[in-house]
């Protein structure tokens, strides 16, 4: 019954007085404050089951994308005083997204994708003293108040792409004392927005695309007197106190004679140096070695063999000699032509070997011997020696007499 009773205490006093660290975070006390660093662990809210009694909340490197309104008084987190949201995905946040955190004292909102907030966004956070916005992508600005606080004193807006700086921009941080607007696009900067910042003790202006003209040195004289801790970033060249005053006083010289004062010898330099040669060109060296006539002879001679050559080789291309007759070689159908003509003649003495009584087809009834109808082939201006072909029908045979046309008895109509 005891050992009930001891075990329901604990449980009592755990759920009361202790809660457990999430494993994403690490939990311990820096300070005197309750810290909690779930730094890197892709987390996509700030809600991660941390002990509402943090103090200082670290949740950087993460994927926090977006903060919701009242997205830590409803988690419960209403004692931080130190926020780090740096290196996160945010984009938007919520015109109340910070309500409840009435202690808030320092706030990091660096390395994120905000391209516009609110200007009374951080109404809800009265203890705000440091707000880092940096490395953000604040490009347009309008020329109303960028950020409503009375008690912010530190402004942080490194690296946010700005390219100028409304006359407004800075009228409602009455207490602010340290401005960062260094390594930004901004070409010129006006008296007018630095004037509502009179508590203003440090200024940051580093940047490379300053205009060093008369007004920005006015600018820049104006924050000296001020007292305001500044870098100059358009140094003028002043002149060396150490330097010495040259006399603009010309004085008049003599000339001197050289051979009495410098050990000068009359003997003469007669000496040669020859200038490399450049090498000739093929060119240059045919057109000193030949005259024009000469060349003119070599080029005849050259194009005569080339011609030669060139009809030699048309000839063996083009045509083919037997005992002094030329002719063009044969084409595909003319030696189609002679191999059916060959196939037909067979076929014809076949026929007429197997079936003696078989008729002469109408197609082979010609006369033998007969010559054809059509003009020999060209002979390219050479005397025509061969005679002319044949008939399919007409076969002249050395031991062969010719094939006798069918009797007339066959070759009538039996009705």
């Amino acid at each position: 019954m005891e050992l009930k009773f001891f075990m329901l205490f604990v449980l009592i006093s755990e759920r009361v007085l202790g809660e457990l660290c999430p494993k994403q975070c690490d939990c311990d006390i820096d300070n005197g404050l309750n810290r909690a660093m779930c730094v890197d662990q892709n987390i996509i809210n700030v809600d991660v089951g941390v002990p509402s009694a943090v103090q200082v909340y670290s949740l950087s490197h993460n994927v926090i994308s977006e903060l919701d309104n009242y997205c830590f008084k409803k988690s419960g987190y209403t004692n931080i005083q130190i926020l780090n949201l740096a290196y996160n995905l945010i984009f938007w946040i919520g015109l109340h997204a910070f309500a409840g955190l009435d202690k808030l004292v320092h706030l990091d909102l660096s390395n994120n994708r905000l391209r516009y907030i609110p200007s009374d966004l951080f109404w809800d956070t009265p203890l705000l003293d440091t707000l880092d916005l940096s490395s953000n992508v604040f490009e347009s600005l309008k020329n109303e108040p960028f950020i409503m606080h009375p008690e912010l004193q530190v402004l942080n807006l490194n690296n946010c792409r700005m390219k100028s700086l409304p006359d407004r921009m800075f009228t409602r941080l009455p207490d602010l004392k340290k401005l960062d607007l260094s390594e930004n696009y901004v070409l010129s900067i006006t008296t007018k927005v630095l004037q509502p910042l009179r508590k203003l003790q440090r200024l940051e202006l580093r940047n490379d695309y300053w205009q060093c003209n008369r007004d920005f040195i006015a600018v820049e004289t104006w924050i000296l007197s001020k007292n305001i801790v500044y870098e100059k970033q358009c140094k003028e060249l002043l002149p060396k106190m150490s330097e010495k005053i040259i006399s603009a006083v010309t004085v008049n010289r003599k000339e001197i004679d050289l051979s009495k004062v410098w050990n000068i010898t009359a003997a003469k330099n007669e000496t040669h140096i020859e200038e490399p040669k450049k090498p000739l060109t093929p060119l240059e060296k045919f057109d000193k070695e030949f005259s024009a006539l000469q060349a003119f002879a070599i080029g005849l001679e050259i194009g005569l063999g080339l011609g030669i050559v060139g009809t030699y080789v048309w000839l063996r291309r083009f045509c083919y000699c037997s005992r002094m007759n030329c002719a063009r070689p044969e084409t595909r159908r003319q030696r189609r032509r002679r191999r059916l003509e060959g196939d037909m003649r067979a076929n014809l003495l076949w026929s007429t070997v197997i079936n003696p009584d078989l008729e002469t087809p109408p197609l082979f009834r010609r006369q033998a011997s007969s010559p054809e109808r059509h003009a020999p082939l060209p002979t390219y201006g050479l005397p025509v020696t061969e005679a002319a072909p044949l008939h399919v029908d007409a076969i002249r045979l050395p031991d062969r007499s010719e094939t006798p046309p069918p009797p007339y008895n066959e070759c009538r109509i039996n009705i």
